[in-house]
């Protein structure tokens, strides 16, 4: 006969934290402040897994200079962003926004779902304004986090949360949403 002697809350929170990404993310953020994240090849495979980073190598060479020059310093979207754009040429809202958040994890994510249920989009004729809007839409993403983390509703989906996922207390209230609205799709 099979042992029936198992915590079901905890296989399902692990299931959940799992499909959420968590335990990646748990990596990600133990390891981000005591690793050289430009040399440390565990953490930018777990990085590039949980983020989906599939840029080639001297992209990936930029960033992740970049990245262990900056994560020690009080830096904002605008400058992270700013600096890839030079370094690469490329608008990297979604990647500056998560090295932002994973060095200050009080900071949002910019990523295709959040943008999709928040209602913005990315516009502007030249890279410049492109560059420039994304600067201002992040600071709208943050602007939207700020007013609805003192929402009833906010308060909710953190009590959801932290109930389902009693381990995962931890991750800040910003995460915790994204977490949501990520999963909303």
């Amino acid at each position: 006969m099979m042992d029936v002697n198992f915590d079901v809350n905890k296989i399902l929170q692990e299931r959940l934290a799992a499909s959420l990404g968590l335990i990646q993310y748990k990596t990600i953020i133990d390891k981000v402040k005591n690793v050289d994240v430009s040399k440390d090849p565990d953490f930018q495979r777990s990085y590039n897994g949980f983020y989906l980073v599939r840029c080639n190598e001297q992209w990936r060479r930029e960033y992740y200079t970049l990245f262990e020059n900056v994560k020690h310093k009080d830096i904002t979207f605008g400058e992270i962003i700013t600096e890839l754009y030079h370094k690469t040429g490329n608008i990297e809202a979604s990647f500056s926004s998560k090295m932002l958040a994973t060095i200050n994890p009080e900071k949002p994510i910019w990523d295709r779902y959040v943008l999709q249920n928040l209602s913005l989009k990315i516009i502007g004729s030249t890279q410049e304004a492109k560059l420039n809007n994304a600067i201002q839409l992040y600071h709208d993403i943050e602007l939207w986090y700020e007013t609805f983390l003192h929402t009833i509703k906010a308060e909710e989906c953190l009590a959801a949360f932290d109930k389902a996922l009693p381990d995962y207390k931890w991750i800040s209230d910003i995460k915790k949403i994204d977490a949501i609205l990520w999963s909303i799709r």
